[in-house]
């Protein structure tokens, strides 16, 4: 897939993956749906995108990802600002902010409804809309590490993420020209883990950014990756599991 001209919907796009994801795809000439629930940053995102531009090729969109019905707005504005969609970026996410068995007042819930639920609508409206379209597209996940290894710290965001993989890999070889695949990075320096990133320094460096968003243009741009999941790591980069990346001699294993 060659992204100029491409359209894009992408969730949580105001800051972190999503904000240099929208950056990335701008630059290499596609256009962006910006879905977010910080009106304030993802105004000011669009804003920054449009500058200097003969016509505009970012448009805002609030959204709570947990409130389907905006989802539904993410794709008709993309229809109406930009005549339809060819990549999704199921992009939105939180984590646990206090331990699973101090939690008495279900808060954890709210981490699978953005976390897996929201992902899992915004899967179905991205299949549903491509296939309407009849032209095909790719849907991109994103999911953790946390999603490959359990992590004892937040058992609840691992449980989540888990289910972002089962569910991209479920849609390998789906056909209808329409590929989903998912990115599973390591600690970035992104808002998630904001409160507490001196304690992950401790234990392990992070992940650039841009290596995880060289990881999302991987699985958007090389048609071959159909149900792929893409590992970012400090010690190995990016590797797609099962499959061998160019540059590397060896197959990613999970």
């Amino acid at each position: 897939m060659h992204v100029e001209n491409k359209v894009a919907i992408i969730t949580g796009a105001s800051s972190g993956f999503g904000k240099a994801l929208a950056n990335r795809l701008v630059d290499k000439g596609a256009k962006v749906i910006l879905a977010d629930i910080d009106t304030k940053d993802g105004e000011r995102l669009a804003n920054e995108l449009n500058y200097n531009k003969t016509e505009k090729v970012a448009y805002f969109v609030k959204c709570d990802v947990t409130n389907y019905s905006h989802q539904a707005e993410m794709f008709k504005a993309a229809e109406k600002h930009f005549g339809g969609v060819d990549i999704i970026v199921n992009n939105a996410g939180i984590a646990e902010k206090r331990p699973l068995w101090d939690d008495d007042r279900g808060v954890w819930k709210k981490v699978i409804d953005i976390d897996l639920s929201a992902v899992i609508e915004g899967t179905r409206l991205g299949v549903l809309t491509l296939k309407k379209q009849g032209r095909g597209g790719v849907i991109i996940n994103t999911a953790s590490l946390a999603g490959l290894y359990p992590q004892s710290m937040t058992p609840v965001y691992s449980a989540a993420k888990f289910g972002v993989i089962g569910l991209t890999r479920s849609f390998k070889d789906f056909g209808h020209n329409i590929r989903v695949n998912a990115v599973a990075p390591s600690f970035s320096d992104t808002k998630i883990i904001s409160d507490v990133k001196e304690l992950i320094m401790t234990m392990a460096p992070l992940v650039p950014v841009e290596m995880v968003i060289d990881a999302f243009m991987l699985l958007i741009e090389d048609d071959s990756y159909s149900g792929d999941v893409a590992r970012i790591t400090p010690k190995y980069g990016v590797s797609v599991i099962g499959r061998t990346v160019a540059g590397t001699e060896k197959k990613a294993k999970l």
